[in-house]
């Protein structure tokens, strides 16, 4: 692929402009995020576009969609320390490239961040080549799919209440489409997997429906036929790459109390889309803006336990104090903050199991911690 030069110095100059903006309307309590995606699905000739800016609770995020490392390693060198949060795509979208085209980076100056001098073949990999351009904004990785998949579930959750029950339809039996099989059938809906390639779907989904639970009586099915698939389904959900798939007929078919959700961009025909409009259907363009603001903030959390909370420190003598979760030798004491104990929350028994009736060594040792703690207030 053959970058368009021109085109790449228009979208990082519009990132740029857009980020000032961003930084000079927000407070300084708020948080500005920037999210590197990568996909499979390649309508502009490897050209990268931007996504829409979204507002948070504390602050905004947007992003912008790549197709080559090269592209990857310019936007992270550009928007790094501009932004408070980058987060990175780490699932592997992009396709193996053979002939990498490297010059991009000496046109923008960056001939020095090519991690690839040699051209040898690029794996698409982009947020290992992110981590090593990003240095002075914090820097997070996500799941994309991941991500659509809760979306959806969400989505579904508000909507009817309860899963249990539900028929659902899935449209595309893909990584995303089995995914959310998975998680759907474990909710007690039966999902129906509509495929063209159905001899491999029925393999995964014969496995999918042995990873759940024995307890759970709903199950994952396959069907070439969407027809019959759709009828009296609770709601219909597009997976396939913006290819119109789902058609009036089976918009017919479906209750009118469903949903229907367009996670493919693209998968619903206009005529389709009319109907459930006329017949009062919900139709959903997955969005996940909903779910971003609990990534940033699961994401930061963890930072901060790992950075803080997460350790072990002897105290005196033989005696340990442990917190955030990190696995205690036996009598090790588990305080709120192994840097700065306040509380004590138990005593460690030992593969990871916590004392409920304390013997005499436990004792004297949370006897130990307990006078430290007073001491130190």
């Amino acid at each position: 692929m053959r970058e368009d030069l021109n085109h790449l110095k228009q979208w990082v100059d519009e990132i740029l402009s857009t980020i000032k903006k961003l930084n000079l309307k927000k407070n300084k309590s708020e948080i500005l995020v920037f999210m590197i995606g990568n996909t499979s699905q390649d309508l502009g000739e490897g050209r990268p576009y931007i996504t829409p800016i979204r507002k948070l609770s504390n602050g905004y995020v947007f992003g912008s969609i790549v197709y080559s490392q090269a592209q990857a390693i310019i936007l992270s060198a550009a928007i790094d320390g501009q932004v408070d949060f980058i987060f990175v795509d780490t699932e592997k979208k992009l396709p193996i490239n053979k002939k990498p085209d490297h010059a991009p980076l000496e046109h923008f100056g960056m001939k020095h961040l090519n991690l690839n001098p040699r051209g040898l073949v690029e794996y698409g990999n982009i947020s290992s080549v992110c981590s090593d351009v990003i240095k002075k904004s914090h820097m997070f990785a996500y799941k994309g799919n991941d991500m659509t998949i809760d979306t959806t579930w969400l989505f579904l959750i508000e909507k009817f209440r309860e899963l249990s029950g539900k028929k659902i339809l899935v449209f595309g039996a893909g990584n995303i489409g089995n995914k959310l099989a998975l998680k759907l059938v474990e909710c007690g809906c039966d999902v129906v997997l509509v495929t063209r390639k159905f001899s491999k779907s029925t393999n995964i989904s014969k496995s999918l429906n042995k990873i759940k639970s024995q307890s759970v009586l709903s199950s994952i099915s396959i069907s070439d036929n969407p027809y019959d698939a759709s009828f009296n389904v609770d709601a219909i959900i597009g997976c396939t790459n913006t290819e119109p798939v789902i058609d009036m007929q089976m918009i017919d078919n479906m209750s009118d109390e469903g949903a229907v959700i367009d996670i493919g961009k693209g998968t619903i025909h206009q005529d389709a889309i009319d109907l459930c409009n006329q017949k009062g259907i919900d139709i959903w363009r997955l969005d996940i803006t909903a779910i971003v603001s609990s990534l940033i903030s699961s994401s930061t959390s963890m930072q901060n336990l790992l950075n803080d909370s997460f350790g072990r420190k002897r105290l005196v003598d033989d005696v340990y104090i442990v917190s955030g979760g990190f696995m205690g030798s036996k009598y090790d004491i588990i305080v709120d903050s192994y840097t700065d104990p306040t509380s004590i929350i138990g005593v460690c028994k030992g593969s990871g199991k916590v004392f409920f009736d304390l013997d005499d060594v436990a004792k004297k040792k949370l006897e130990i911690v307990e006078k430290y703690i007073h001491r130190s207030s």
